[in-house]
């Protein structure tokens, strides 16, 4: 069974530093689901968590154009709560968001409060056309059974 997906690397490992903004986007066109998983290494202290972290949309991939989706603005109102930093473990955030009734083009950004190294993999799900090779699935090797 294919499960009608695309992976996509929506930020590529990046040191980050103190008061810096990693961004990346997705292009969404053609899907229903978004599961991108936002991977934040060790901090020294757990107070060191990330300032922003968030997702926005717009339909175009001018900067100026992308409005943040409350339930997915850390420490907004009606968004989630950013956790401590973790001084032993690699953070894990996983966002899920239903792509219907949404703009083209989905932005994490996320800030950290000292250096850190941030990286974001994006999987579209519940495609109009099924993937059918290793390019439509945004991935260099292809294996099914």
């Amino acid at each position: 069974m294919n499960p009608q997906s695309k992976a996509v690397l929506a930020l590529a490992t990046t040191s980050v530093t103190n008061a810096g903004t990693a961004t990346g986007s997705v292009d969404t066109l053609g899907y229903d689901f978004l599961a991108l998983d936002l991977l934040q290494t060790t901090s020294n202290a757990v107070s060191n968590n990330l300032s922003v972290c968030k997702l926005s949309e717009s339909d175009t991939t001018d900067a100026t154009n992308y409005s943040d989706v409350p339930a997915f603005v850390g420490d907004g109102t009606g968004g989630f709560t950013i956790p401590n930093a973790d001084t032993s473990n690699s953070q894990l955030y996983k966002f899920n968001m239903d792509l219907r009734g949404r703009k083209r083009y989905i932005k994490l950004s996320a800030s950290p409060l000292t250096t850190q190294s941030l990286t974001a993999i994006a999987n579209l799900h519940k495609a109009e056309q099924s993937p059918v090779s290793a390019t439509d699935a945004g991935v260099s090797v292809l294996v099914e059974g």
